[in-house]
């Protein structure tokens, strides 16, 4: 969890400085500190002694990581507590059932709209080398990433060619290539889908475990793009607990009467200090006040209900008929519509630009789909964080 955490910080401060504006500063530095509040505080119920929050930390960078850059801070920051009293509630043999930072962006897009951004992913080759790293680092979990990666590249161009052939869409062999390897699928099957703690540790249901979120990943974004890796993994999380349940069954098969002559029960002595009602106690209150601070802060036009059933609308959005000149935020662009394209289009990959009539045409990997944008600064700012506005000469920040 150290190497992660420290890998992660590394990321955060690349995608900072290639956005090159202070943006993301903010999240990246509040939602860890949340997270180990969060932590110790739940640790003081828990344990004896205080251990090192190493997994808070990573699970508050990787809430920042995924959100959005400029992510309200409030609405962030309750969905930092919800993914650490998920670690510390719903528990199995002593793991975790789902995937804690998985489950914190899930709850923050159900109860405040914030749709995930993948931020963290800008730099593909970072991605892909701090992957390798923390795969050599944990040598028993590297089947997983390199499982779910080879059978996700294969479904989903499968996929994407079924539906363009089918929709009349031209195949363009760069978009299928970054459908296969694109920067978001590198960072969640490295970084998420091999996290040891939630995931199987014997190798053939390793195995099991990565081509079922691999197939529920290229499967998903049909309907749910933005929310789908999500999903796809919190499906594995939970296989990964039934799995682990029936093992434990098996294990515990009742002796012969002999073996519990020889064997008898020792009766556990005073009450446990973690039991099941306190777990239950404490998880029911966190996301009652979660859910009443969600209820507080979402207005109707970025309620959660309208920003997924508008997520594929604003994920191919963005064009617009005026040109800004790269000077200042094109006012004439409604806030609700910046705020739905902010929460719903994920990092991009350019794919090309004009500089003779300002048109840059890039991929979104999240949503799947590729957006034409003819105004190039016009949601600086508030909806633009995939830094395809830098790519014009002389559209820098103010």
């Amino acid at each position: 969890m150290r190497l992660l955490w420290l890998l992660l910080t590394a990321l955060a401060g690349y995608g900072i400085a290639f956005l090159g504006t202070g943006i993301g500063i903010s999240s990246v530095l509040v939602l860890p500190i949340v997270a180990v509040a969060t932590d110790l505080g739940l640790q003081r119920i828990r344990f004896e002694r205080l251990r090192f929050p190493d997994a808070a930390l990573a699970i508050g960078l990787f809430l920042a990581l995924l959100f959005p850059p400029v992510v309200p801070l409030l609405a962030a920051g309750a969905s930092v507590v919800l993914a650490i009293t998920v670690r510390h509630t719903l528990r199995f043999k002593g793991r975790p059932w789902f995937n804690p930072a998985v489950a914190g962006v899930t709850l923050g897009a159900l109860l405040f709209g914030i749709l995930p951004a993948w931020w963290g992913s800008i730099s593909e080759v970072l991605v892909l080398s701090f992957g390798v790293v923390l795969a050599l680092w944990q040598r028993s979990t590297w089947r997983l990433p390199a499982v779910f990666l080879t059978a996700y590249a294969g479904l989903a161009v499968l996929m994407r060619v079924v539906v363009s052939l089918s929709s009349g869409l031209v195949l363009v062999p760069r978009v299928l290539l970054l459908t296969a390897v694109d920067p978001t699928v590198l960072f969640f099957g490295l970084f998420m889908v091999a996290e040891p703690r939630t995931s199987p540790a014997d190798v053939p249901t390793q195995v099991v475990f990565a081509i079922v979120v691999a197939t529920m990943a290229a499967l998903l974004p049909l309907a749910l793009p933005s929310l789908a890796l999500l999903l796809a993994l919190l499906v594995g999380n939970l296989l990964a607990v039934v799995l682990r349940l029936r093992s434990a069954r098996a294990a515990e098969r009742p002796a012969s009467a002999r073996e519990r002559v020889k064997s008898p029960r020792v009766r556990p002595t005073g009450a446990p200090r973690w039991s099941v009602g306190r777990r239950v106690g404490v998880g029911l209150s966190v996301f009652l006040l979660v859910g009443l601070i969600a209820l507080a802060t979402t207005s109707p036009a970025t309620s959660p209900a309208t920003v997924l059933s508008n997520h594929g609308a604003a994920g191919g959005g963005g064009s617009v008929t005026s040109v800004s000149q790269c000077s200042a935020n094109n006012a004439s662009i409604p806030a609700s519509t910046l705020s739905s394209l902010h929460k719903a289009l994920g990092p991009s990959v350019i794919l090309s630009y004009s500089p003779t009539t300002n048109v840059v045409v890039f991929y979104d990997p999240v949503n799947g789909v590729t957006v034409t944008e003819t105004d190039l600064y016009e949601d600086f700012g508030y909806a633009e964080f995939n830094g395809d506005d830098f790519t014009s000469a002389g559209c820098v920040p103010p």
